[in-house]
């Protein structure tokens, strides 16, 4: 028998856990100012922060002092309007990102992917 969390790193782990909390509160939280913060990442590439938690969110804003606010979002809210509009302008999403470490860029469709098969997971564990 193999042990699946054999060859896990900590960004996996922090994934897991942006995505566990998410379909748990149904939702996330980005930051907000009159539009959503979008930060630089590596080259040309730009991400949107995303955070499990207020608490996450507004830890992170605090060591970056961005003047956004920490804003939730519901899951609908970001399958179906926020990751598609991100998409279209180029705008990777980026899970979790801490002062030590940048932000997980999973790309929008296995985001979107793992999110709904999260979702399912989850309905099928409550309806059982």
């Amino acid at each position: 028998m193999t042990n699946s969390h054999q060859n896990t790193t900590p960004r996996d782990i922090r994934y897991q856990y942006f995505i566990e909390n998410v379909i748990a509160w149904e939702g996330v939280w980005a930051l907000y100012n009159n539009g959503w913060l979008i930060c630089p990442g590596d080259g040309e590439q730009r991400f949107c922060p995303f955070f499990a938690s207020r608490d996450h969110a507004m830890a992170w804003n605090e060591s970056a002092q961005t003047g956004y606010i920490p804003t939730a979002i519901t899951l609908i809210e970001l399958t179906e309007n926020l990751l598609p509009d991100l998409a279209r302008h180029q705008i990777e999403p980026g899970i979790s990102p801490t002062g030590d470490d940048g932000p997980i860029l999973p790309g929008h469709d296995p985001l979107h992917h793992d999110l709904i098969a999260a979702l399912k997971r989850s309905i099928a564990g409550s309806a059982s």
